[in-house]
């Protein structure tokens, strides 16, 4: 017979059976679930709040150290080079020769114009002693006026050929010398276009030489920036040199190239640093104050698709993203100044060409553009 004591342990036994039987089927049921999805991270992008101000407009346009003095030369007659005296880079003293064509044919010519003047010499002479024979015997009356005069013209005539024939001389003389070409002042040689063989035209650059002494930098300006070029403030860092330079605009072409429509500006350099030589690389800086309300921003920010310059706007409170076009002002390696912004609206400024319309984005302030 079972007691009072053994029947509640027994319930007790019971109840423990069915709550381990619930908790094992929950447990089953648990297992069996699929697992909450996680919301995708929200991606952070730097962005650069809008001050709209009146600052510089900022050009670079990539030139060179050229000479002052650059002159293309030429032989003043044409023949065959016999002979090239110098190479390029070489420097040059006034009166030198650098290079030499055949002389034979103007010193043969030379040498004709020399004996016709001996033959003139003699017929002058001739003649102006018959002209005085004639006025003496005009005096006595042995001869009329008529026959002496024609006997004058007659030696004003040879006078007259003889000196014809000693300028014809000179100048077949000058053209054999022609044959030689000398360096008209001190200088450098930085072209050659001619060597030992090739014929040579009058008048065809074949040398350029250079005066070392002034530099300038030289550059090609496109046509929007020409006509106010001379009141922008003129800047330009050569390659190896650590500071910027000051140049003043020296001369502008008055015309277009037909090629590349540029205008050819020079520059002189107020005050060339030691060190400086020709052909070097010179970054010309333009500057302007700017003429609307304009902002700077990193370059990072700016889009080019479609040749139409925009940014990112961002929503900071709901991390929508929306493009706005903008106008590009001017463009370095680092920085663009555009226009159509507000004032106080965040760009993004980095990573802006991985970015789209339909993104969720988190705003971080770029490091120091407050």
């Amino acid at each position: 017979m079972i007691d009072a004591s053994d029947f509640r342990l027994m319930k007790l036994a019971h109840a423990l059976v069915w709550t381990g039987l619930v908790l094992s089927g929950l447990a089953v049921l648990t297992a069996c679930s699929p697992a909450a999805e996680k919301a995708p991270p929200i991606p952070a992008v730097y962005v650069t709040p809008v001050h709209n101000d009146h600052g510089e407009d900022v050009r670079i346009l990539s030139g060179a150290i050229r000479p002052r003095i650059e002159s293309d030369l030429a032989f003043r007659a044409g023949g065959k080079v016999t002979a090239r005296l110098v190479d390029i880079g070489q420097t040059v003293r006034s009166g030198q020769p650098l290079a030499r064509i055949d002389a034979a044919d103007y010193q043969l010519a030379a040498d004709a114009a020399a004996e016709q003047l001996r033959a003139a010499q003699v017929d002058a002479t001739q003649a102006a002693s018959d002209a005085a024979r004639f006025k003496r015997l005009l005096a006595d009356g042995s001869v009329g006026a008529a026959d002496q005069e024609r006997q004058q013209a007659r030696s004003d005539a040879a006078a007259a050929r003889l000196v014809q024939a000693e300028r014809q001389l000179e100048v077949l003389r000058n053209r054999a010398g022609y044959a030689v070409l000398a360096a008209p002042f001190d200088g450098v040689v930085t072209g050659l276009q001619v060597e030992v063989g090739q014929m040579v035209a009058e008048g065809q650059a074949v040398m350029v030489l250079a005066k070392p002494g002034e530099l300038e930098v030289v550059v090609d300006v496109p046509e929007a920036l020409a006509a106010d070029l001379r009141n922008q403030i003129s800047q330009a860092r050569i390659a190896g040199m650590p500071d910027l330079v000051k140049l003043k605009l020296r001369e502008l072409a008055p015309s277009a190239s037909a090629q590349t429509r540029t205008f050819r500006a020079r520059y002189a350099i107020a005050s060339p640093p030691p060190g400086l030589r020709m052909g070097v690389t010179a970054d010309v800086q333009l500057t302007r104050k700017g003429t609307t309300a304009s902002a700077e921003l990193p370059s990072g920010a700016l889009l080019t698709t479609n040749k139409t310059p925009s940014v990112w706007l961002v929503n900071d409170k709901v991390g929508t993203l929306t493009r706005q076009t903008v106008t590009l002002l001017s463009q370095s390696t680092d920085q663009v100044r555009v226009t159509g912004l507000p004032d106080g609206v965040l760009v993004v400024s980095a990573g802006a060409q991985k970015l789209d319309s339909g993104m969720k984005v988190q705003a971080v302030m770029r490091p120091g553009s407050l």
